[in-house]
């Protein structure tokens, strides 16, 4: 009984969550540390959003899944729920749980469809879109949630260029100050190279590549700010998975 209940739920979140056609778009968002527990199988979370330009209409249905990061190995769904209240930015789920022993805990994410009128949808939306956010190595922020509201192709391919400008200072103060740890790349597009001599020449071209995989595979990035120079480097030497278009 227990396994059919499982596969009508996800039935029913995947054609009122991903299959409407209004206009909405599934975002994740980290829960804040507002996390009550209602009863054995029914918690009560918090999200936050950003700005007032992005909305969450009240009873929007939503599905709350594990962050990778907050010290767990996986990212199985913890329970589905719809938006209860909402005050200012502040919007509250009750989250029915799967497992009665798995509660929710801060930084977990919820999906929800939200209202998130953006001209363009590049790189950067998509990022935003999982809750994934690059800085620099100096960890000043490269965009904001409400950058893609504003963006235009034009505009993004300049934002793009600020990533690579960061990758290339970092590969070089790198190759000045670790040298020992210039290591082979073996595999993918770099294949033969130093790691921080092919981070002193990458281009926008291999930026995409790496954002294209990240937007594919978001599960172990979602929910958290990165520095775009490590994991772009990450990347590199895991043999740069790329997805074929």
């Amino acid at each position: 009984m227990k396994k059919y209940f499982f596969i009508a739920t996800l039935l029913f979140l995947s054609k009122n969550i991903i299959a409407q056609n209004d206009g909405k778009v599934v975002f994740a968002f980290p829960i804040t540390s507002y996390v009550v527990n209602s009863n054995d199988s029914i918690s009560i979370v918090q999200v936050m959003l950003p700005d007032y330009l992005v909305t969450i209409d009240e009873k929007q249905l939503a599905l709350l899944k594990h962050n990778f990061s907050n010290n767990k190995l996986d990212t199985n769904n913890i329970g589905y729920g719809r938006c209860n209240l909402i005050k200012g930015t502040n919007y509250y789920f009750g989250i029915k749980l799967y497992n009665k022993q798995t509660k929710p805990t801060e930084n977990d994410l919820i999906y929800v469809r939200i209202n998130y009128a953006t001209k363009y949808t590049g790189q950067i939306y998509n990022m935003i879109k999982n809750a994934i956010y690059f800085t620099k190595v100096t960890d000043e922020k490269l965009y904001e949630f409400e950058t893609a509201l504003q963006l235009t192709q034009k505009a993004e391919n300049v934002l793009l260029d600020s990533l690579v400008a960061d990758i290339k200072y970092t590969g070089k103060v790198m190759q000045e100050q670790i040298p020992e740890q210039n290591k082979t790349i073996v595999g993918g597009i770099f294949n033969g190279k130093k790691l921080f001599t092919a981070m002193q020449n990458c281009t926008i071209d291999d930026v995409n590549k790496f954002l294209d995989y990240v937007t594919a595979r978001p599960t172990k990035y979602a929910g958290n700010t990165w520095k775009i120079s490590e994991t772009f480097a990450t990347w590199m030497d895991a043999g740069t998975p790329t997805v074929i278009k």
